[in-house]
């Protein structure tokens, strides 16, 4: 029997997120995940957007969050050796006089000062901006498939990985965990959309949403600029350019649409006045909740049984600062915030 302090079950952001500050807290665990394409956390645009909406609300703790991530993918860059985290301007393409009357009343705010900048004038070829756009400041986007894939070879390289569906059937649970030749202290299930056939947490009030994604090629398009007007365009290099994503509660399949298509590529034709091709259609299921807040807690009977999902769309800015929360909380014994625990919806 080999012995671990923890067993992580799932390799998206989250579980990723949990391993490397078990890593940093220098515990000991092994990952159970069976590799897919796509995962929501593999064809997330993975953009940090510091206020989002028509209204231009500062997102949920990101004065707290966005700091914290910032710090924690320039480590974690440094010690792999791999780049995938960007600081990038978004620009907000606005499509009428009363969106700039808004962006300016949120200038005006002192609470938004690092966020929302001045409105400037697109020249690009290809794109359709005749009111102008806002910069949004201290935005930045992580290059997810690399991000994941580069946690995965660590993971390999260290010998902390089972690449396989968890079985929950072979998992023994009592004062320590068991799984295969596996023994643990604690166990943290990080599923993301998965989630809902884990019997250990059954019936949480997810709302998952399904994302489709496009990417694109176009030589008439040219711009380095990240651009959003009701979808995001990243762009990927060699004239190519990823755009996302649609949102839709009531198809839980991992399969592309021609409902998805023809919503974004209607977006798309909004944004810009150029021809273009689709090289690549994506589609995953997004681990979102009722109150669009992390569900992060301890099993009620199970006291060495965790979850840590929910992250939803705000995974890339959410998951370092609540995954460093969560293991202080585990391995200190401290209190768990009261807006991520599950209990929430009981009060």
């Amino acid at each position: 029997m080999k012995n671990v302090d923890f067993i992580i079950v799932g390799q998206g952001i989250a579980g990723s997120m949990i391993a490397w500050f078990l890593k940093q807290h220098r515990q000991s665990f092994i990952v159970i995940d069976k590799q897919r394409t796509p995962t929501a956390s593999t064809i997330a645009a993975g953009v940090i957007n510091p206020v989002t909406g028509r209204k231009m609300v500062k997102t949920w703790k990101i004065d707290d969050v966005l700091p914290f991530a910032k710090q924690t993918y320039r480590e974690m860059e440094s010690e792999l050796g791999v780049r995938f985290f960007y600081e990038q301007e978004i620009y907000k393409i606005f499509t009428s006089t009363e969106d700039i009357g808004i962006w300016n009343h949120r200038k005006d705010d002192v609470a938004y000062t690092n966020y929302i900048g001045d409105i400037v004038t697109l020249d690009e070829s290809g794109v359709e901006a005749p009111f102008g756009a806002g910069i949004i400041k201290n935005a930045c986007w992580l290059d997810m498939p690399i991000f994941t894939q580069s946690i995965r070879n660590y993971l390999l390289e260290n010998g902390c990985l089972i690449d396989e569906e968890v079985n929950y059937d072979a998992l023994k649970i009592g004062e320590q965990i068991t799984y295969q030749n596996w023994e643990a202290q604690h166990i943290i299930f990080c599923e993301g959309f998965r989630a809902n056939s884990n019997p250990f947490f059954p019936n949480l009030p997810f709302t998952f949403a399904k994302g489709e994604q496009l990417l694109i090629r176009s030589t008439a398009l040219n711009t380095n600029k990240i651009l959003n007007r009701n979808i995001f365009v990243i762009p990927k290099g060699n004239h190519t350019y990823q755009v996302g994503a649609t949102y839709v509660w009531n198809d839980m399949t991992e399969q592309i649409t021609n409902e998805g298509r023809l919503e974004l590529t209607e977006k798309l034709e909004k944004l810009m006045s150029c021809s273009y091709d689709i090289l690549e259609e994506k589609a995953a299921i997004r681990p979102t909740t009722k109150d669009r807040r992390p569900f992060v807690d301890q099993h009620p009977i199970h006291k060495n049984l965790y979850i840590f999902n929910g992250m939803g769309t705000k995974g890339i800015s959410l998951s370092p600062f609540f995954a460093n929360h969560f293991i202080d909380c585990i391995l200190k014994d401290k209190p768990i915030m009261q807006e991520i625990l599950l209990n929430r919806f009981l009060v």
